[in-house]
């Protein structure tokens, strides 16, 4: 882990030093918060398909 995080309070949670939430696991990918307005945002872990990358490809 980076300096400046430590795990939460919860295994599935990213939290910064000061305690302020980073991002967390949840079951549709990892979710993360916004410092400035509290909004969250879910970005899937699985690519959905026919997005036009082949299984097992390499980037």
């Amino acid at each position: 882990m980076r300096d400046g995080c430590q795990q939460g309070g919860e295994a599935d949670e990213l939290r910064c030093l000061c305690g302020s939430l980073l991002a967390r696991l949840v079951p549709e990918g990892v979710e993360l918060k916004c410092r400035r307005c509290h909004r969250t945002r879910v970005v899937p872990l699985e690519r959905p398909p026919g997005d036009g990358s082949a299984p097992g490809a390499q980037g």
